[in-house]
């Protein structure tokens, strides 16, 4: 059968629209898509690493180095099974910064546009080579099959069909997150067809030329031997393509842009070395098939010329078309990748387009032109080279220019200290060996000879091991060097921070001075237009599930990240980030940097399934801790020395009925007034204990609250964080202590009401005897003396029940908003004459020596039962005819009260309990044990304190006294009854 070069080109038409078809339809959704999404696919995808240099080019290296072929394959192996050191950090650092490419990468690690630059310009330059591979391989193919065929004009036909298809399915849109499904999926599946098609290739040369394993053993050992490749030679091989997946720029999109899936890329770091494994099997058959058969062909083609030596049309178009899906996965992949790499790095840096224009429209426009001027450089430098350079010449002058990268790569991810100039200066000597040695003289050769160099020639003499460990070396040493004699800026060391494995992310928790949405809709408007600043401000928001209104300093600080990040998306790392720092900075001024303890939680949360060993035990004890915290019985916040609140629990959102989401981030001021008001009250006071009442929020009723804080404590070299405060809901206590009160007040009644009785017998039997006598007067002035003896009986009983009545009623208010100013000596004084109702008190005499003038806030009743029980106690541990005193003194801003008496006093080993509530020494049935329990609680009501001394006279061994300190009203803003 005759290959005429219409036929081969209909039927690679057909091909790629076959290709065109797969993609559109996956693009249309009309694949399930169960199987468009599948992870297989984008296992499959991942086999574009295999492009013509490996279907073809690899039957090549086998002829000249033996199995040192296998490095090719061995090296992407190696990489992905190691992947969790170097491509998932990556991966990771991708995704949350949306960094589309190794430039964008450095670019964002070393702080200059001009990183970006020389990068872009190296993957360029590097890449050229490996695009001219594949075009000429397709040529080399057809001039093969039909050497009566001119090859430019059919190289530029396939370069047009390629460029189609890289714009129409690789610059349809353009947004920060684009995924290029229908491109995954024709890529996929042209992976599968070279992978069969190479297969089967291989085992027809098995089967056909050999005849069984036993043929093939034999030959391996009788054939054409490669001689042995050195130890360098390997060393410098496997260096290459281990290091294929970081610098190759398809393969970076693939692995790092087109999935936001951290479970692919591990499911790919096992069995993308299966595939590699496939496509290497067959490379030994094939090349020991055509030495056998004695193929005049260059071994690359060995695959190609086998259909034709066993007149098996069938085999050479499995080849060819092998070949051809090889050839255009990678140039459509890669020219869309560095299309996108040059828009942010060789045009955006330098040209700023007019945004009052339509911005994506002419971002879009630029990166398919770009495509256009990928492809056309490729095809350019195939004219050039003039098919005299086989493809191993090509493929490693490209991987060695590509090698180039690893040292930044390297210092981006182990090293700290690494900066721009060592990069600049490494990078830029480095390709200054490898042009100079590989890629110049491999131009001046192609343009200076007429035919195909002879097989190996860029292998001879070790000249391309030498170059490789050559530029390699002088890179690094450069790199290092110069990293180490200069200064590194402090926005490298931020981002070394973020980017070196053995680093935090240290992120600060600085102010922003726009405060809220609609201001950095404002500011963004300025270099973006107001359409596009809606846009990627309203973008940011619902990535991370904020609403319109947000205003907290911490989500505020991650928007700006996120539109950041998708405007490096759009433009690359430098553009995004000088545009973020003009427009959004942060507030300058003297302050500290503190880190931002929120962001580290949600990073830790994030990751805390990949820490192992020790790392996992601290964040283990961690999360206990947090969990500790937030589901404690008691409210807890977390203060920023700003007033940013940073922990916000469970019951403090009970309790205040504002939720942790709302919450956390927020600045104090921003909370409801009434919290607000409470919150910053206490801490702008001096004590660290406080007791308040607050109205519920519909207004009836009241709560009570007990406020505790705490300063964190500083540590050495860190700045005072903030305050900690505790808020316990005091309302059901307060209840059950008022309940308990009255309780005791009863029970005071019950004990006082024998005197009582007593008390108003004596003058209802006045009031008796009166009325008697008043039957036998019959003189008006007589009978008016008796009756005003009687009313005055009945005003001393009128008095007695009155004193009664309002002791039972005392503390049923509304609480501290019922303390009036009230004479101090009244207050003890009505709780003299109240015990004066008693039959015991006759027992001893009460003497009230408090100054006329020492006037107090407070609730007189209430403040009266603290009196009542110290007297009642004194009376009872007093002998008869004792006196008990009270004397009262002002100091400065208090009144101190004491009430000494000279009875038994407390023993020692009981005065520390007496304020317990239910302790009592008194016999079963004469005392509750809350007397004095309700008697401190009352004096803090009052803002007071009780302290007992015992024994009051030390000389005599008996005694007690009780002292009290009270605020004074004069000292206190007027309060209107």
């Amino acid at each position: 059968m005759g290959f005429s070069w219409q036929l081969l080109i209909s039927v690679s038409l057909g091909y790629l629209l076959l290709l065109f078809l797969v993609a559109y339809c996956a693009e249309r959704g009309w694949v399930p898509q169960n199987i468009a999404r599948h992870p297989l696919v984008y296992l499959l995808a991942l086999g574009v690493y295999c492009s013509a240099f490996a279907f073809y080019g690899s039957v090549g290296l086998a002829y000249h180095l033996g199995y040192g072929y296998l490095a090719f394959y061995l090296g992407l192996a190696i990489a992905m099974v190691f992947s969790a050191i170097i491509l998932r950090p990556i991966h990771n650092l991708a995704r949350s910064y949306q960094l589309a490419s190794l430039a964008d990468l450095f670019a964002f690690r070393y702080r200059s546009r001009w990183v970006g630059f020389l990068t872009t310009l190296g993957v360029v330059l590097a890449m050229l080579p490996m695009l001219a591979l594949q075009i000429q391989a397709i040529t080399d193919t057809i001039t093969l099959l039909d050497p009566n065929t001119m090859a430019w004009p059919l190289a530029l036909l396939i370069c047009l069909i390629l460029l189609a298809f890289s714009i129409l399915f690789g610059a349809r849109d353009i947004a920060p997150t684009e995924k290029h499904r229908g491109l995954l999926f024709a890529l996929a599946f042209e992976s599968l067809f070279k992978l069969l098609a190479f297969l089967v290739i291989g085992g027809v040369a098995a089967l056909e030329v050999f005849g069984s394993w036993q043929g093939i053993t034999q030959w391996s050992h009788t054939g054409v031997q490669a001689p042995p490749l050195q130890p360098i030679q390997w060393f410098s091989l496997l260096l290459m393509f281990i290091c294929a997946p970081l610098v190759l720029p398809h393969l970076f999109q693939l692995l790092f842009r087109e999935t936001s899936n951290l479970s692919r890329l591990r499911m790919a770091s096992w069995a993308l070395p299966i595939y590699l494994l496939l496509m290497a099997l067959p490379v030994m058959p094939i090349l020991w098939a055509g030495q056998a058969l004695e193929s005049t062909a260059s071994p690359e083609y060995f695959s190609l010329s086998l259909g034709l030596l066993l007149d098996k049309p069938w085999v050479t178009w499995l080849a060819y078309l092998g070949g051809l899906s090889a050839a255009a996965g990678i140039t459509v992949l890669a020219s869309i990748s560095m299309a996108s790499m040059a828009m942010n790095h060789l045009v955006l840096p330098f040209y700023k387009p007019s945004f009052s224009a339509d911005v994506y429209r002419w971002l879009l426009w630029v990166r398919r032109l770009l495509i256009g001027v990928v492809i056309g450089l490729s095809y350019a430098l195939y004219l050039l080279l003039n098919q005299v350079q086989n493809l191993t010449s090509l493929g490693i002058t490209a991987f060695t220019g590509l090698l180039q990268l690893l040292p930044g790569i390297l210092g981006l991810l182990f090293w700290a200290g690494a900066n721009r100039q060592g990069f600049v200066s490494g990078l830029t000597l480095g390709l200054l060996v490898w042009a100079s040695s590989l890629a110049i003289p491999m131009l001046a050769e192609s343009l200076s000879l007429g035919t195909q160099l002879r097989m190996g020639f860029a292998l001879e003499a070790d000249h391309w091991s030498l170059t490789t460990l050559a530029s390699l070396g002088i890179n690094a040493l450069a790199f290092v060097l110069v990293s180490l004699l200069t200064r590194t800026s402090k926005e490298e060391k931020d981002a070394a921070q973020t980017c070196v494995i053995t680093s935090v992310d240290r992120r600060h928790r600085l102010p922003l001075k726009a405060r809220n949405v609609t201001e950095f809709i404002e500011t963004l408007s300025r270099p973006l237009g107001r359409i596009m600043a809606e846009r990627e401000v309203k973008r940011g928001l619902k990535t991370l599930g904020f609403p319109l209104g947000e205003y907290r300093p911490y989500a505020l600080r991650r928007l700006r990240d996120t539109i950041e990040a998708n405007l490096s998306g759009l433009m690359g790392p430098s553009v995004a980030q000088a545009l973020v720092a003009r427009y959004l900075p942060y507030e300058q001024g003297e302050r500290a940097e503190r880190d931002d303890i929120h962001f580290f939680e949600q990073r830790l949360d994030g990751y805390h399934h990949q820490l192992t060993g020790m790392a996992a035990e601290l964040d283990r004890l961690r999360r206990h801790h947090r969990e500790t915290l937030y589901n404690l019985p008691i409210g807890v916040c977390s203060l920023a020395s700003d007033g940013e609140i940073l922990l916000w629990n469970r019951v403090m959102a009970d309790m205040t009925g504002i939720i942790e989401a709302e919450a956390i981030g927020a600045r104090l001021d921003s909370l409801p007034a009434n919290w607000y008001d409470l919150l910053d009250s206490f801490l702008k006071g001096h004590s660290n204990k406080l007791t308040v009442e607050q109205l519920n929020a519909d207004g009836r009723g009241k709560r009570w609250f007990s406020l505790h804080r705490s300063a964190q404590v500083q540590r050495r070299d860190e700045p005072l964080e903030g305050t900690v405060i505790l808020l316990e809901d005091e309302t059901e206590h307060k209840l059950l202590e008022s309940e308990l009160v009255h309780s005791e007040r009863l029970a005071s009644i019950g004990r006082l009401a024998a005197g009582v009785a007593h008390e108003i017998g004596n003058p209802i039997t006045g009031i008796d005897c009166l009325a008697q006598d008043l039957k036998y007067v019959t003189d008006p002035s007589e009978q008016q003396v008796i009756a005003d003896q009687i009313r005055e009986q009945a005003s001393r009983v009128t008095k007695i029940v009155r004193s009664l009545v309002n002791f039972a009623h005392a503390g049923q208010g509304d609480g501290k908003s019922d303390h009036q100013p009230y004479p101090l000596r009244q207050v003890v004084q009505d709780a003299i004459d109240l015990l004066s109702l008693s039959r015991d008190a006759q027992r001893v005499i009460f003497i009230n020596e408090v100054a006329d003038d020492l006037t107090v806030l407070c609730e007189a009743q209430r403040l009266s039962q603290v009196f009542i029980n110290l007297l009642g106690n004194a009376r009872d541990a007093s002998p008869d005819g004792e006196v008990i005193r009270v004397r009262a003194e002002a100091e400065i801003e208090s009144a101190v009260v004491e009430v000494i008496d000279r009875g038994t006093g407390i023993p020692a080993d009981v005065v520390d309990h007496i304020f317990d509530p239910f302790f009592t020494t008194k016999d079963v049935g004469k005392g509750t044990g809350l007397g004095l329990f309700l008697a401190y609680t009352i004096v803090e009501e009052h803002y007071g304190h009780m302290a007992v001394e015992s024994p009051a006279f030390v000389s005599e061994g008996i005694g007690t006294r009780f002292t009290i300190r009270l605020p004074l009203h004069r000292l206190l803003p007027e309060v209107t009854p």
